[in-house]
């Protein structure tokens, strides 16, 4: 368990879920929580997962983040983070993307990797993980 309580974890999702929502910019929440942990920020990504979907959302993917040891270094962390992508993150091929619905809108290339699911099952914490790329290695974690 982290240091935070569940109802600070409930209003710390729904403030940053609303930003999100409504398109604006927050300040980092580690300023107003300077004892908030690793946990405790995946405690609030579950929340707004939970909520996207109780309100009908699919969750279509996974994100990886921080995945070179220089960048976890400078953001001061020793593992990659992990983020869902739920169905209307997506944009068609030729699609259009709306700019004032952004709230830093920026291009940043990604590497996609896809791998063989061998069952789709529904993910919860402490769940274990394990994806192999073929001639790429494996990557193994654990949803915390």
């Amino acid at each position: 368990m982290g240091n935070l309580t569940k109802e600070q974890v409930n209003q710390l999702a729904e403030h940053l879920e609303n930003a999100e929502l409504e398109a604006y910019e927050v300040t980092k929440i580690t300023d107003d929580f300077p004892d908030m942990t690793y946990e405790d920020a995946f405690d609030i990504q579950w929340e707004i997962r939970r909520r996207k979907e109780a309100r009908g959302n699919k969750i279509v993917g996974m994100k990886m983040g921080l995945t070179s040891w220089a960048k976890m270094k400078q953001m001061g962390v020793e593992n990659p983070c992990y983020g869902f992508l739920a169905d209307y993150f997506s944009v068609p091929d030729g699609g259009e993307i709306k700019f004032d619905e952004l709230i830093h809108p920026k291009i940043e290339a990604e590497l996609a990797m896809i791998g063989a699911i061998t069952a789709a099952v529904p993910v919860k914490k402490g769940d274990n993980f394990t994806v192999r790329y073929q001639d790429l290695g494996t990557l193994s974690g654990k949803f915390i």
